[in-house]
């Protein structure tokens, strides 16, 4: 309640009134929904069949242990560690905050299953789950978030899920966990008789069974509903292509749950005037539904509403609206991987695309990881590449090369969209789009605080090319060996700032592979506010300083004001830019010159040579633990 009225308090009166009688009504529908829908059956009448979309085989060597894990329902997500997620586990805490594990399952672990759904739901849940085949089967606990050990129930209405109401509870593990993206994965696998088509099959009538539809947690988001089922029916279809071969009874239910999927999404579109990924991911996954099913509302709406989207919220220098590199990527693959499987898009729209994938080239260091500007939740829409570093993002550019005339290394993801794709393919993006630097900018009179970065080698500063992106707001120098980056510009979400941080004028430094300075990530969401609120922080980035002070205020947890209004002046041999988050403007110039990086910021005063990556935290406070991806330090 804290938060929702810190974010009332900074909206117009109009505007948090509609806010304020939403969250009211959802409460209401919340706890009036159980009781209209307690004996209903929600999940819908099989019989429907899937319409295959992929051709041919389509494999690609997974290690092995990975395989196994995921076949012993041992799994490792956002900081989790490796950990079996099963009823009555006990799990390892976040932080202080560890919950007592939930009830263990009897012999006839179905029964008591279904026994604790609602009696609605009951008989078909029961029929579910009598269709997985191994005796040994022992059922994942799809409701824990299996760090802290919190349990949701199935009882409870989606609308109704509470969370960040209880310390160190993370929503976002089982969301992750019930998202399936392993299960593509191991389809990618499938040799033949090797275990991996009844796994898959066993684990998805768990999921189904155990989760009715609009019951729990793993309904509490469309997002992660739509992802979940474009995962679970490409899962289907690369299994299917790679030689298996499943029972009329098993893919009856799988349709029925595509069909139940696709109507809770339609029902449930995240939309509005502050949308932003969610509603991309919830057209994604509503799109996968209605080509798997052959729905031709599904497709007509998808269609026309991914083109306007896609140019929404993919700006014309092809960074993605909401101001995150890695935000970036995730609408980047529901665009790629949608566009594939729907074609029609307009050129326009499939330009935006190769735009946002050429941003992709360029945000990458010469290391092969992205500066990570603003959020980072490791978030994902199709996921071939599970286990690699969350700041890594080839598995974009490899998807892309599916779709696009890209040079390089294609690999899985590049074939399973060019299959989707049927043939299809567009010119890959130029360059990015000329910056408009002001001529007249010069920098202000009076002292500035100078740092002259010197690295061993001067040589590893040679070949630098400036790369600008206005529209996202980030100015990039870009060599062999050193990558050079100023953050100014935009928000994002159109002003909403929900994945913004306090970062106007931070400076990233790469030289031969050695982060001299890097955004420290996002580390965590509700689990821990405070932690959100550090990383978020003027004081976790390499800004201009005025002691403690931030530029702009956090109005909640996903949202920032915007009164530094950060403004690039001049980018191209050297780059100069102010903002006003501190009443008067602060300036920032950064250039190369004499084999260094020379950073001065008016006001200030005094001369600093620094000649290591620790010299320059200690001058600067940047303490922070660095967090390469979501639940992650270090």
């Amino acid at each position: 309640m804290h938060h929702l009225l810190r974010i009332l308090l900074s909206m117009p009166p109009r505007v948090a009134l509609a806010k304020l009688w939403r969250h009211g009504s959802r409460r209401l529908g919340g706890r009036l929904a159980p009781l209209l829908n307690a004996r209903r059956d929600p999940f819908g009448t099989p019989g429907g069949r899937l319409i295959p979309r992929l051709a041919r085989p389509l494999r690609a060597e997974v290690e092995r242990e990975r395989l196994e894990d995921w076949q012993a329902h041992r799994f490792d997500l956002l900081g989790s560690g490796p950990v079996v997620v099963g009823h009555g586990g006990a799990y390892s805490g976040f932080g202080p905050h560890r919950y007592p594990p939930g009830p263990g399952l009897p012999e006839d672990w179905r029964a008591a299953i279904t026994a604790g759904l609602r009696p609605g739901c009951r008989a078909r849940a029961r029929a579910i789950l009598a269709l997985i085949d191994d005796p040994l089967y022992r059922p994942v606990d799809w409701q824990v978030d299996f760090r802290s050990g919190h349990r949701w129930s199935t009882r409870t209405w989606w609308k109704a899920i509470a969370y960040g109401h209880r310390p160190g509870i993370d929503v976002k593990l089982p969301w992750e966990l019930a998202r399936l993206q392993h299960l593509p994965v191991m389809a990618l696998a499938h040799q033949g008789e090797d275990g991996l088509a009844r796994e898959f099959r066993n684990q998805a009538l768990d999921f189904l069974g155990s989760n009715p539809p609009g019951w729990g947690v793993n309904w509490a988001c469309a997002m992660d509903v739509a992802i979940r089922i474009a995962n679970l029916l490409l899962a289907w279809d690369l299994f299917r292509a790679n030689g298996a071969a499943f029972d009329a009874a098993f893919e009856a239910e799988l349709a029925a749950a595509a069909y139940a999927h696709g109507a809770h999404i339609r029902a449930n579109l995240e939309g509005g005037e502050h949308r932003g990924n969610h509603y991309l991911a919830d057209l994604c996954g509503l799109a996968f539904c209605a080509a798997y099913l052959g729905h031709g509302d599904w497709l007509d709406l998808c269609r026309a509403e991914l083109e306007a989207e896609i140019l929404r919220q993919f700006l014309p220098d092809g960074g993605n609206f909401e101001a995150s590199t890695c935000y970036h990527r995730l609408s980047a693959e529901m665009g790629l991987y949608t566009a594939a499987l729907l074609g029609g898009l307009s050129e326009r729209a499939m330009e935006r695309l190769a735009r946002a994938v050429r941003f992709t080239m360029d945000v990458t260091k010469p290391s092969g990881r992205v500066v990570q500007i603003g959020d980072n939740d490791s978030g994902r829409f199709i996921a071939l590449d599970l286990g690699r570093e969350s700041l890594d993002h080839v598995g974009l550019l490899a998807a892309a090369r599916g779709l696009f005339e890209i040079a390089g290394r294609r690999g899985p993801e590049g074939d399973l969209v060019a299959a989707l794709a049927r043939g299809r393919r567009f010119p890959a993006a130029l360059a990015p789009l000329a910056a408009a630097p002001r001529r007249d900018a010069v920098v202000p009179e009076g002292e500035c605080l100078r740092l002259r970065l010197i690295p061993p080698d001067a040589s590893a500063l040679d070949g630098l090319e400036p790369v600008a992106y206005p529209d996202f707001g980030l100015y990039l120098w870009k060599g062999p060996r050193a990558f050079i980056s100023v953050r100014c510009g935009a928000i994002g979400q159109s002003g909403h700032g929900g994945h913004a941080h306090n970062d106007q004028l931070a400076v990233e430094v790469e030289i031969d592979g050695v982060a001299w300075v890097r955004d420290p990530g996002s580390y965590v969401y509700t689990s821990d506010l405070a932690a959100r609120d550090r990383y978020r922080s003027a004081l976790a980035h390499f800004v201009p300083r005025q002691g403690t002070q931030e530029p702009a205020r956090f109005l909640s947890p996903f949202r920032l004001e915007d009164r530094a209004r950060a403004e690039p002046l001049r980018f191209g041999a050297d780059f100069l830019g102010r903002h006003h988050g501190f009443g008067a403007p602060v300036w920032r110039r950064v250039a190369v010159e004499d084999g260094a990086v020379i950073i001065e910021d008016w006001p200030g005063q005094g001369s600093h040579h620094i000649r290591s990556p620790e010299e320059l935290a200690r001058l600067w406070g940047l303490t922070l633990p660095f967090s390469p991806g979501y639940g992650l330090l270090g």
